[in-house]
């Protein structure tokens, strides 16, 4: 954990997220009928993340030996604390319309609203892929957003330099937090979701890497689309996420996956109209259908539409300290390992995007472990490769070497690299080497710059491989190297 995330979570320390003033009197009125059923209350806390942490909290603060299961959502929450203890809950917490300052108060709301559409778009597909615990999916996409409505709480201003810099200087959303806070607000998030003992299923789902996984990758998607359609239903990264529905669902028409978000949105505004601010993704086109399920596979957004600006500096100092760490001989968990290395190549060198994917034997795939800067693109997270036919990839594997793709290059070297993997990466320019620990083949370190704006040199290149190198060294000093998918 970098020390920046560290003093937000000082900060933050155990002060519990504000509620809104509604949910404290609909709540009040629904827990002393008689006639309320339990899923109006659920419905009237799911509208609050504010109180839905809250709960969860309570409850893992609760769980001892004899519980025999973790509580993951706020009907769970219900069930174990009941509803007089929530209505209690909701009453000892601040108020989001009294005890925030104004610009603060309204970032916040406006954060709530987009949480709230994220956990119901992430609901009603985990609905429609019949999963048994849809409740889960729907707390876990809301809670997503926790770095989010923190950094609105104690730094509205901070919000709006990253907005800035994204619609006025096109840089792409990750890049633009890093750059002003120096981590990303999914980072931020893991971060909590861990220090409060919140559902797996939401540490999970911010892991990028974890999107190979149906649940986590369902979560990921309608995080983004919440984020995107507030914007425009029309933008290609809109649509692009739709079309990844279509695809993850199975779905024969991609106009059904655009309806089904529509009528989501809409209803999640009807939900949220006591919030007092313009709900997350109101503003509906007449959208013209693009994509089929013929296009879906190659229609991709063009590398041109990217958000360019300003790119990554190295940061020399940065890299020496994290080289020095790995040679350490007293470093020998892996994860640290891995996470050094790539922190290295992310925050040292300034790579935009850099994965370490291993080698799965079952599959003869290489398949992402470890991932950074990717946070906010679902698809490039289920980063693939099959080595199942001979292309670049598969002779890299065949002993520890890498490559730089570059104009000098390209035109000998990007024939041999998989079509799939082209639309995947959506560059022409990228770094690869493979990893060999103790002569034996684990996997492979990926890294690029993720827009065509911000190139690679030959300086970018000796770094890379001398992390790479020096993280195959420290891997071997792992007793018991395994790498789980």
């Amino acid at each position: 954990m970098s020390k920046k995330i560290d003093q937000w979570l000082k900060k933050l320390g155990e002060k519990p997220i504000p509620i809104l003033t509604n949910t404290i009197k609909e709540l009040a009125n629904a827990c002393n009928s008689d006639s309320t059923t339990t899923n109006e209350i659920v419905a009237i806390v799911e509208r609050d993340p504010g109180l839905t942490v809250q709960l969860l909290r309570t409850c893992s603060q609760k769980a001892h030996g004899s519980l025999q299961s973790d509580v993951n959502s706020v009907q769970q929450a219900l069930m174990m604390l009941g509803t007089k203890t929530v209505s209690n809950i909701a009453n000892s917490l601040p108020s989001v319309e009294k005890d925030l300052p104004e610009k603060a108060r309204t970032q916040v709301l406006f954060t709530f609203t987009r949480a709230y559409y994220a956990g119901m778009q992430a609901f009603n597909w985990a609905l429609q892929r019949r999963d048994m615990t849809p409740d889960e999916v729907f707390a876990s996409a809301q809670l997503h957003f926790l770095g989010e409505i923190i950094l609105s709480m104690f730094a509205p201003e901070k919000l709006y330099e990253i907005y800035v810099m994204r619609t006025e200087e096109h840089v792409a959303s990750e890049e633009a937090q890093y750059i002003i806070l120096g981590f990303t607000l999914d980072q931020l998030s893991l971060e909590i979701a861990k220090r409060w003992h919140l559902p797996n299923l939401v540490s999970e789902a911010l892991h990028p890497e974890n999107a190979r996984f149906p649940r986590a990758y369902g979560v990921m998607l309608a995080v983004q689309l919440a984020r995107y359609a507030t914007t425009s239903w029309t933008d290609p990264k809109t649509m692009q996420l739709m079309s990844n529905a279509t695809e993850w669902l199975k779905e024969e028409n991609i106009d059904r996956i655009i309806a089904n978000c529509h009528s989501t949105a809409a209803e999640a505004a009807r939900g949220s109209a006591y919030y007092g601010v313009k709900p997350a993704a109101l503003q509906f086109v007449q959208v013209t259908p693009v994509l089929n399920k013929e296009t879906l596979s190659t229609a991709k957004i063009s590398p041109q539409t990217e958000a360019a600006g300003i790119c990554l500096s190295p940061q020399l100092q940065l890299l020496k300290k994290q080289l020095r760490h790995l040679t350490d001989a007293t470093l020998i968990e892996q994860n640290e390992i891995i996470s050094t290395a790539i922190d290295a190549l992310h925050d040292g060198i300034g790579l935009n995007r850099v994965v370490f994917a291993v080698i799965d034997t079952e599959r003869h795939s290489l398949i992402a472990h470890a991932v950074a800067g990717t946070e906010n693109d679902p698809s490039f997270n289920r980063f693939h490769l099959s080595l199942k036919q001979p292309h670049l990839f598969y002779h890299l594997m065949e002993k520890m070497q890498g490559v730089w793709i570059n104009d000098q290059n390209r035109e000998k070297f990007w024939p041999l690299v998989p079509k799939e993997f082209q639309r995947m990466i959506m560059l022409n320019s990228f770094l690869a080497m493979s990893i060999f620990v103790n002569k034996k083949a684990v996997g492979l370190i990926y890294a690029d710059r993720h827009t065509l704006d911000c190139v690679l040199d030959i300086h970018s290149y000796q770094y890379f491989k001398t992390v790479c190198m020096q993280f195959a060294k420290s891997l071997e000093r792992v007793k018991h190297l395994s790498f789980k998918n």
